[in-house]
């Protein structure tokens, strides 16, 4: 009796197989949205169609060789390496469109991929940027993460990390205090609401010398203000740089 045998290529690509018929049938039946205009997305596409995408208004601060806007707003309160913002966010665009839905609607994904396009742009000026050993997330309080599921934050960090190269450390800078919602809070009561609740431990990163904190959006910033100064309170001769997805005009 003749017995027929599959090698481990065939299965596997017969498992490929399978999984591709699985995804094409699941794209038909529950087709993936824009998150924007609700127009069907190709099948590479993350969130975001093609003439969404094309809308984004990218700041391209990372070629600057003059102070930028986001350079300026941190003067005289911090000192800074470097800074840079991927978009400039307005109200009722792609981008606060995509800020909303990484924060409140679980995309991930949409995350990682927003921070690997942004990291991609940090590359291509690398005497900048180049020489940033860690991506340090502006920390959620674990209760805020909990509901939330995840930081954004560090979403965004780790695209970041795929093209810069640079680690994740998510155990440097905490957050020991609950804080109320910053949205609708002026420059000072924002400041006010968030510099005593930072907790910096660095017994396992005395070796660092230059990190980068990661937000996802600048608007006074007194969030980033606040963590920076306990860092240099503890790092005193640390260089820092502040890299944010967006900054709002």
């Amino acid at each position: 009796m003749r017995t027929s045998t599959t090698t481990p290529k065939q299965t596997s690509i017969w498992i490929q197989k399978v999984t591709r018929w699985k995804d094409d049938l699941l794209h038909l039946i529950y087709p993936d949205l824009c998150l924007i205009c609700n127009q069907e997305l190709t099948r590479n596409s993350i969130s975001i169609c093609p003439i969404c995408d094309s809308d984004l208004k990218f700041t391209f601060f990372e070629n600057f060789t003059e102070p930028t806007a986001l350079d300026q707003l941190f003067w005289g309160r911090v000192p800074l390496a470097s800074t840079c913002a991927f978009l400039h966010f307005q109200q009722e665009s792609s981008t606060q469109e995509i800020l909303h839905a990484i924060k409140y609607k679980g995309k991930k994904e949409l995350a990682l991929a927003m921070g690997r396009r942004f990291g991609e742009k940090l590359t291509s000026n690398s005497a900048k940027f180049g020489h940033i050993q860690a991506l340090i997330p502006v920390p959620l309080h674990p209760k805020k993460q909990f509901i939330r599921g995840y930081n954004q934050s560090e979403m965004i960090a780790h695209g970041i990390a795929e093209t810069l190269g640079a680690e994740v450390i998510t155990d440097l800078l905490t957050k020991g205090k609950h804080t109320d919602s910053q949205t609708k809070k002026n420059k000072f009561m924002r400041w006010d609401n968030v510099s005593e609740v930072f907790v910096v431990d660095t017994s396992k990163y005395t070796h660092l010398q230059h990190i980068a904190l990661v937000d996802d959006v600048v608007t006074t910033g007194s969030t980033l203000e606040a963590a920076i100064q306990k860092i240099l309170e503890v790092m005193p001769h640390i260089q820092v740089t502040v890299l944010s997805l967006a900054i709002a005009k």
